[in-house]
């Protein structure tokens, strides 16, 4: 059981969900409401999801041994041989494709997987090395959506490419401020130049000296991240009504108004207060989460109907409290 435990914790189920719907909400979008086509695109973005994860920690485990702040992960402890991880990943690659293969086959949906699936190992092979790579992270994102909706058509509707790039933001905040900025501290000592470093955030005495530079490019990827969730509605693709009332609207306002917030206090708690930061981080990538749900709620009400959508948001905000409890033993702490 206990080795279990390791192998759960290197996947890092609290996160599997973003990944994983990446490709079916593409496939929604460009028109594709089958259960069985979208089942096997989950599949394979939760596959995904695991290649990304276990790779990463493959590549960066020398890295991480000398980070006093995640030693406790399997590939540091041994609880995963690292021998282990590379079967793991590769064999979630081999059987996404084959999924993919047999399943939903197409030459551009196919090629759009393997894109996919280079820019995540461009990103985790060479993100402890160069800066700015969370945004090949993010195009790596934008590429599962687009997969998802070339495995319906030939042809993206300009939906699909809407929904991909509020992944595409939504990662490079998550990694090149966020993630980074908890870091900072122990990037700086291991000469790592991240996003923030290269903008000039530093750590003296745990206190991050944050620059105005930096300040502008975080605010203005989250406000980016934001307006485009919006795209739908503007552009008439989904609707801000419901039975009568703004309730996506109402939605995204309340959800956009918490991250906002919660952007202000991942960028303002000082690092002696980290586990407080990782608590910010982890409500506001919850609630990121959302984001392309509430984009689509009127569509999915249309196509899926209540009950199922209403499941979908459920399974969307318990799954990543329950995976924390229940392995991790604590919540809203992204162990990143």
């Amino acid at each position: 059981m206990g080795r279990v435990k390791e192998y759960v914790t290197l996947i890092r189920p609290y996160g599997i969900l973003f990944l994983g719907f990446m490709p079916v909400f593409g496939a929604l979008c460009n028109g594709e409401f089958t259960l069985f086509h979208l089942s096997v695109l989950l599949g394979i973005g939760l596959l995904a999801h695991i290649f990304t994860f276990v790779q990463n920690d493959y590549y960066d485990v020398e890295v991480d041994r000398r980070s006093k702040y995640v030693g406790g992960r399997p590939l540091i402890t041994g609880g995963v041989p690292r021998r282990q991880a590379l079967i793991l990943f590769l064999s979630s690659l081999i059987l996404s494709l084959g999924l993919a293969l047999v399943f939903l086959f197409s030459l551009r949906s196919l090629l759009f997987l393997l894109i996919a699936y280079l820019l995540m190992t461009l990103y985790n092979k060479y993100s402890k090395r160069l800066p700015g790579m969370e945004f090949v992270l993010g195009l790596g994102v934008l590429s599962y959506g687009l997969f998802g909706g070339y495995t319906v058509s030939d042809t993206l509707s300009p939906l699909v490419i809407i929904i991909s790039l509020i992944g595409f933001f939504q990662w490079v905040f998550s990694v090149g401020v966020s993630a980074n900025l908890k870091d900072v501290e122990s990037d700086g000592h291991l000469g790592i130049r991240t996003t923030p470093i290269l903008f000039g955030v530093h750590a003296v005495n745990l206190q991050l000296k944050k620059t105005p530079v930096f300040f502008i490019y975080a605010y203005g990827i989250k406000i980016l991240h934001l307006f485009v969730t919006l795209l739908p509605f503007l552009l008439g693709y989904t609707s801000i009504m419901i039975a009568g009332l703004p309730i996506p609207l109402l939605s995204y306002v309340l959800i956009a108004g918490i991250l906002l917030f919660t952007t202000y206090k991942i960028l303002t708690t000082p690092l002696e207060r980290r586990d407080t930061m990782l608590r910010y981080e982890g409500v506001h990538e919850g609630l990121a989460l959302l984001l392309i749900p509430i984009a689509l709620l009127s569509l999915l009400l249309e196509h899926a109907g209540i009950l199922p959508t209403i499941l979908l948001f459920i399974i969307l905000v318990v799954w990543p409290l329950i995976s924390l409890r229940t392995v991790f033993g604590k919540t809203l702490i992204p162990l990143e």
